[in-house]
């Protein structure tokens, strides 16, 4: 079950979609139906919070070009051993050159192939690769390739995937960044509810579409519930912190 619910300031927290899926597919191939199905009753966001498990390059840029929204949640971070190590050369470290197909080093060599290909999902990528010479002769060898010989060669994506996701590992390491998601926390205790109020983790029915239709059966009672507390002015209780916690450093 996939809820999206708003999170505005001094207004109830609504839920505004619901996607019943089976367990074994993927969180992002969902986001685009939810996306979709917002549009059809003119209830996009702004701004869309969501997990990690939601977020790829790809669907940061086609939110933003499709629908207007703006995708905020953290995205993967690199994980090849150069971006891991924090002392490597990762992909940031380099410079592109987009129009002119090559990229500059960090030691400021240029690239000496640049191909376009996809990948086994058939998104585009590119793969570059720098000449053997300048990277057997760099005194930085050992930060960029463990390869005993050959050089460093790199797999990017197409520009705007790129570029969207350089922009997204650099904003989510904000302060900024880390308030703001906070808004999403909220979603949290919607599952909180509906697991502990309306049996959301088991289906009263057989089959994906009767359990859909329980799902937003529920989904409306948690709505109506929440408009009778705001209407009578109950504010959500705040989320409990153990002694435990408390005890714990900020």
């Amino acid at each position: 079950m996939h809820l999206t619910e708003t999170c505005d300031e001094k207004l109830p927290a609504l839920i505004t979609n619901v996607e019943t899926t089976p367990a074994t597919m993927p969180d992002i191939s969902v986001t685009k139906k939810i996306h979709a199905s917002l549009s059809t009753k003119n209830l996009l966001p702004r701004e869309h919070f969501l997990d990690v498990g939601y977020i790829d390059a790809d669907l940061i840029v086609t939110s933003r070009e499709s629908h207007g929204v703006d995708l905020v949640g953290p995205v993967l971070l690199d994980t090849t051993w150069q971006g891991r190590s924090g002392a490597g050369f990762e992909v940031a470290c380099f410079q592109m050159a987009w129009e002119q197909q090559f990229v500059i080093c960090p030691q400021g060599h240029k690239s000496q192939i640049w191909s376009e290909s996809h990948d086994s999902y058939d998104n585009p990528v590119i793969h570059v690769r720098f000449a053997p010479e300048d990277c057997q002769q760099c005194p930085c060898r050992r930060n960029c390739t463990r390869s005993q010989t050959g050089p460093r060669a790199l797999k990017l994506r197409a520009q705007k995937q790129h570029e969207a996701l350089q922009q997204a590992r650099t904003r989510q390491k904000t302060d900024e960044f880390k308030q703001l998601y906070k808004k999403r926390a909220g979603v949290e205790g919607t599952i909180s509810q509906g697991t502990r109020t309306y049996g959301l983790r088991s289906s009263r029915y057989i089959g994906q579409a009767k359990t859909h239709l329980q799902n937003i059966i529920s989904a409306v009672a948690m709505n109506l519930v929440r408009l009778d507390d705001w209407f009578n002015n109950i504010q959500p209780a705040k989320t409990r912190t153990s002694a435990f916690a408390t005890l714990a450093p900020c």
